[in-house]
């Protein structure tokens, strides 16, 4: 459930869609995007299933592409295996360290300060990228392993925004800005309570359940978004 649905609202994926010139290029390019992911997402799936059958177990799990890559791969190959993971790694990190510094000044610090220049805007842009950079060393500092902390990556919030997209593609009229907020919070309180406080055996999935809950009783004494939209 992580994976799938912790990437379904994943930036890098919105981003492209929002700037595509035309709804059609968008449907036609997230669909033809999904095929290719999943053509070449199933190649290191593969490799991993097979991966025991020839090299063994492995202590670290999550190093099988690479020791399969030393064992059968010739020095150069191996260097260009590793260089492009490297990249696709670095990749990943700097789309979200963008987004993150990003959402941070324009969503929190240049509303509170409107009249701030482009300039000084670019610098708070920077400080914030700088700190989640920070941020995130830390973590991985004190993470198990990469696999963990893509799972926290895909788990931590993702709940609320998935519920908050689903409604807002499909709900109707069910639902506004109260509801919204409400899911959110709720997804984000009961993963952390779920995952690092209770040990629950599935947080995540309780943590949906939980945004979906907020969201509908929230929605009861809210008012819908056509009314908001009126006034």
């Amino acid at each position: 459930a992580i994976p799938i649905l912790g990437t379904v609202c994943a930036q890098e994926m919105i981003a492209r869609v929002i700037a595509a010139r035309s709804p059609s290029v968008a449907r036609h390019a997230t669909i033809g995007a999904a095929g290719l992911y999943l053509a070449v997402g199933l190649i290191p799936v593969g490799i991993g299933l097979a991966a025991p059958g020839f090299i063994g177990e492995l202590e670290h799990s999550e190093q099988v592409l690479m020791h399969v890559a030393q064992q059968h791969l010739s020095t150069v190959l191996y260097v260009i295996f590793i260089g492009a993971l490297v990249s696709a790694i670095l990749s990943t990190v700097d789309s979200a360290l963008l987004v993150a510094g990003s959402l941070t000044a324009h969503n929190l610090v240049i509303p509170l300060m409107p009249d701030l220049k482009d300039k000084h805007r670019l610098l708070f842009n920077r400080i914030a990228v700088v700190v989640f950079g920070l941020i995130a060393y830390v973590l991985a500092l004190m993470s198990e392993g990469v696999y963990a902390l893509v799972e926290e990556a895909s788990s931590l919030g993702s709940a609320g925004i998935l519920v908050c997209l689903l409604f807002a593609l499909w709900g109707g009229r069910i639902g506004g800005a109260l509801a919204a907020g409400g899911a959110m919070i709720a997804g984000i309180t009961v993963y952390v309570a779920g995952q690092h406080l209770y040990d629950l055996p599935y947080p995540y999935l309780t943590s949906l359940a939980s945004a979906f809950t907020a969201y509908l009783l929230l929605a009861l004494v809210s008012p819908p978004r056509a009314q908001l939209a009126t006034a």
